[in-house]
C-alpha cells in the first residue's frame, strides 16, 4: 500500500493492507495499490507503462508465476482526476481476473466513485472485487499450470538431449568408421572378400548412388563384357553414350587378371539386364533411347548391391532401410515439435515452446545425420596413404579410382596423358579402349594411336566421358527488491482509463 499522493485516509490504508495480506496468504498472489501525482501520465498507455515499470522494477509477484496485480492511480494536480490502471501479470490474468474482468471492475465499481473524487471508495471497491476473485481453487489451478509448464520446458530439453545422445550412441557404435592403421606388417594383397568396386562406392557414399552404378558398368567394361560408344552428334552437340555388348577376349592378359574376381550379384544383374535389352537391338548395340529402359532396373540394382554388402559383412542392415528409419524418426520429431510449438502459441506456454524448439533441433540433427558423419574416413585414408596393392592393370586402376571417389583425379590423369600424346611427348600412352567414339569399340586396355578415342576430336575429353557415363540408367523423366518475489510484467494485461 503506497499512497504517495496522500489521497487515502488512514482507515482506508489499514483496511487495504489487511485485504492485500489476506489475498497473499490465501493465493500467494501479490497486490500493490500505488497512488501518485503525475500530470504527464495523461493517457491510458502512459498509466499502463507506469504499472508495468512498477512490477518489473520491484519484482512484484512470484518469479515463474507472475501472479501480480497493480492498482495504480496517476493523478493530476487537482488530485481528483487522472488515470487509473489495473495491471495484472500473466499468471494473475490467466488464473484470477481477465482483462475483461478488470475492465468491468473499473467501469462499474471504480469510475462512479472516482468521478466524485471518492478515492477511498474506489480503491476499496477494487480490492473487494480482487478479494472475491482470488480463490484457493484458482490459485491451485495457477500453481498446477505453471509447474506443468516448467516440467514441459525442462522435460522437453531432457527428451531432446536423450534423442541426440541416442543418435550419437548409434553413430559411435555402428556408423563411425574404424581408425585406419597403416603399418608395414599389415598386408593387403587383395580387396576383402565380396568387395567389388561398386560395393566400395556404396561404402564410401554410405548409400547406393549413381556412382555405384557407373562403377559397376566400368567394371563390366574392364572385363570385356561391354564397351561404351560416345556419339558426339553434329559439331559435338547432343553428345550421348551408348553401350556395345562384346565378348571377353581370353587372349587379353589384363582381362584374365580382372576376371579372376567373380562378379557381385548387382553387377551380374546389370549385365543380364543389359544383355536382355541388347538382344532386341541391331548388332547388340544399346543406344540412348534403349538405355532408358535400363533405368527401370536401377532400384533392383541398388537392392542387390546393398544385399551383397550385407552378405559380405560390411553392413548389419541395408543402408537404405537404416536411412529410411532414421529419416522417419527425424520427420516424426519435427512434426511433434511443430505441433508442440503450435500448442505453445495457443495456450500460451513458454515451457512448451522451449520443448518444441529442443525437439525440433533434435529432429534436425537426426534428419541431417542420417548419413555417416565421417564420410567413410578410414577408406579415404587408405586411398590417400598408399597405392592399392591389388590393382594389377590400368583398367582396374580406373575402375577402383572411380569407386573410391577419385574420378576427378582419374579424369585429370587421363587428360594429361591425352595432352602429352597430342604434343608427341609420350609413347605407348594408355587409354581405355573400351570407350570409343562413333562406331568404334573394343575391350581391354591399349595405347594411343593418334586419336579416334572420343567424339568430336582425336583427343579424348574425359570430363565429358564421366559426365556422360553418369547419365546411364536415368529414367525418361530425368534427362527483484521491495520484498516481492521477482515476478515480471511480460505477458500481462492492463485495464482502466481516465476519470
Amino acid at each position: 500500500m503506497y499512497d504517495t499522493a496522500g489521497v487515502l485516509s488512514a482507515a482506508t490504508r489499514t483496511q487495504a493492507e489487511s485485504v492485500i495480506a489476506t489475498i497473499e496468504q490465501r493465493s500467494a498472489s501479490q497486490v500493490v495499490v500505488y497512488t501518485q501525482v503525475k500530470p504527464e501520465s495523461d493517457s491510458q498507455e502512459a498509466a499502463e507503462a507506469d504499472a508495468r515499470a512498477l512490477i518489473d522494477q520491484w519484482g512484484i509477484g512470484r518469479k515463474g508465476f507472475d501472479d501480480s496485480l497493480v492498482i495504480l492511480l496517476d493523478l493530476d494536480d487537482s488530485k481528483c482526476h487522472g488515470q487509473a490502471e489495473l495491471y495484472a501479470g500473466s499468471g494473475f490474468k490467466a488464473a484470477f481476473m481477465s482483462d475483461a474482468d478488470r475492465q468491468s471492475v473499473f467501469d462499474d465499481d471504480m469510475v462512479p466513485r472516482l468521478r466524485d473524487c471518492d478515492m477511498d471508495g474506489a480503491v476499496l471497491a477494487a480490492l473487494d472485487a480482487v478479494d472475491r476473485a482470488t480463490t484457493p481453487e484458482n490459485a491451485g489451478r495457477l500453481q498446477f499450470a505453471r509447474q506443468l509448464n516448467a516440467l514441459l520446458g525442462f522435460g522437453g530439453i531432457l527428451l531432446a538431449a536423450l534423442l541426440v545422445v541416442w543418435w550419437l550412441w548409434n553413430w559411435l557404435r555402428y556408423g563411425r568408421d574404424p581408425v585406419y592403421t597403416d603399418d608395414a606388417s599389415i598386408y593387403m594383397p587383395a580387396p576383402p572378400a565380396k568387395l567389388t568396386p561398386a560395393t566400395a562406392a556404396l561404402i564410401m557414399e554410405g548409400r547406393s548412388t549413381r556412382r555405384a552404378l557407373t562403377t559397376a558398368l566400368l567394371d563390366l567394361a574392364s572385363r570385356g563384357e561391354l564397351a561404351f560408344r560416345h556419339d558426339g552428334g553434329i559439331l559435338g552437340l547432343g553428345a550421348k553414350v551408348g553401350i556395345q555388348m562384346t565378348r571377353p577376349d581370353d587372349a587379353d592378359v589384363h582381362q584374365r587378371l580382372i576376371r579372376r574376381s567373380p562378379l557381385g550379384p548387382a553387377e551380374q544383374l546389370a549385365l543380364e539386364k543389359m544383355m536382355d535389352i541388347a538382344a532386341g537391338e541391331e548388332d547388340g548395340y544399346v543406344d540412348q533411347p534403349a538405355l532408358l529402359r535400363f533405368g527401370k532396373s536401377v532400384g533392383e540394382f541398388d537392392d542387390r548391391l546393398e544385399g551383397g554388402a550385407v552378405a559380405g559383412g560390411w553392413y548389419a542392415r541395408k543402408p537404405s532401410s537404416v536411412i529410411k528409419a532414421w529419416r522417419a524418426l527425424g520427420i516424426v520429431e519435427l512434426v511433434v515439435a511443430g505441433l508442440a510449438f503450435w500448442g505453445a502459441t495457443q495456450l500460451p506456454s513458454d515451457g512448451l515452446a522451449v520443448a518444441a524448439i529442443a525437439i525440433g533441433l533434435a529432429g534436425g540433427a537426426t534428419l541431417l545425420g542420417e548419413k555417416t558423419l565421417e564420410q567413410a574416413r578410414s577408406m579415404q585414408q587408405v586411398v590417400a596413404a598408399k597405392a592399392l596393392p591389388w590393382v594389377e592393370t590400368p583398367d582396374q586402376a580406373l575402375v577402383w579410382g572411380v569407386a573410391l571417389g577419385l574420378h576427378r583425379d582419374v579424369e585429370q590423369v587421363l587428360e594429361r596423358t591425352a595432352e602429352d600424346d597430342r604434343r608427341g611427348v609420350a609413347t605407348n600412352a594408355w587409354f581405355p579402349a573400351w570407350y570409343a567414339s562413333g562406331a568404334g569399340g573394343g575391350s581391354g586396355g591399349g595405347a594411343s594411336g593418334g586419336g579416334g578415342l572420343m567424339a568430336g576430336s582425336a583427343i579424348p575429353n574425359f570430363g565429358g566421358m564421366f559426365a556422360a557415363l553418369g547419365t546411364i540408367g536415368n529414367s525418361p523423366s530425368s534427362s527483484g527488491g521491495g520484498g516481492f518475489g521477482g515476478g515480471g510484467s511480460s505477458g500481462g494485461g492492463g485495464a482502466g482509463g481516465s476519470f
